[in-house]
């Protein structure tokens, strides 16, 4: 089978300037009220997400070939039917999110973050190969990210029983992950539950496949290739069609 590496994150390099650009775009990504009634101010926890309704230009840099870049276009408009956001596929190298494809990676920046890299960045990569049979899961997944949705396995209430000197070893000698990496694309929880609108959901496009091997105990998730309801439960909540 042809190569296929998980997905990371591109994360800021700096937290102030995420937050400012996230709210600046979406008032509503601020952090919420907390129960007490105080508001959570660290610029950690708020979401990422694109103001409601407006155009997301989408560009290629390098771009692929014509059937390679109609399919990567054909697997994103699956999302479209559960956002209110216009998907603009444009000609050139100006747009909100700039993908290459270019193998073997697979990463991208979480929603408005991508407004943080520079003009002739790229915001995503897509580096499985188009003959790959998961290369329709990588798109949806690595958009899930351009939308602003973040790993589910990183979700609080997942739980996952890890086994993590197996998960060390796996990610060093399949993808030479440092134990770094794997913390933050696996181990990291997101900071607070405000960040995520549905509850954990194992079905979801954004969960890292999980083998038995991997955890203690009969614990093991499937890899995800099409969108759970949830995770167009969340769209439509964030980016609501009325």
């Amino acid at each position: 089978m042809l190569n296929e590496q998980p997905c990371k994150i591109i994360g800021p390099l700096n937290e102030q300037d995420s937050y400012e650009t996230a709210i600046n775009e979406n008032p509503s990504n601020a952090p919420t009220a907390s129960p007490g009634g105080r508001n959570k101010r660290g610029v950690a926890i708020h979401s990422k997400f694109w103001a409601s309704h407006r155009t997301l230009k989408i560009a290629f840099l390098n771009p692929p070939s014509s059937t390679h870049r109609e399919a990567a276009i054909k697997a994103i408009k699956v999302w479209q039917p559960s956002i209110n956001l216009k998907l603009d596929f444009v000609n050139g190298t100006e747009g909100d999110i700039r993908i290459t494809m270019e193998p073997p990676l697979n990463y991208s920046a979480i929603g408005t973050d991508a407004m943080l890299r520079g003009p002739d960045e790229n915001t995503m990569n897509i580096g499985t190969d188009p003959e790959h049979p998961g290369f329709e899961a990588t798109v949806l997944h690595e958009f899930g990210h351009a939308l602003g949705m973040q790993h589910e396995h990183q979700h609080p209430k997942a739980d996952i029983p890890w086994n993590k000197p197996a998960v060390y070893d796996f990610y060093l000698s399949a993808y030479q992950w440092s134990k770094e990496e794997v913390d933050h694309n696996l181990f990291k929880l997101l900071e607070d539950k405000l960040t995520r609108t549905t509850v954990y959901d194992p079905t979801s496009i954004m969960h890292y496949p999980i083998s038995n091997e991997l955890t203690t105990g009969d614990w093991s998730v499937q890899k995800n290739t099409i969108l759970s309801q949830n995770d167009r439960r969340l769209m439509r909540k964030i980016y609501p069609k009325q």
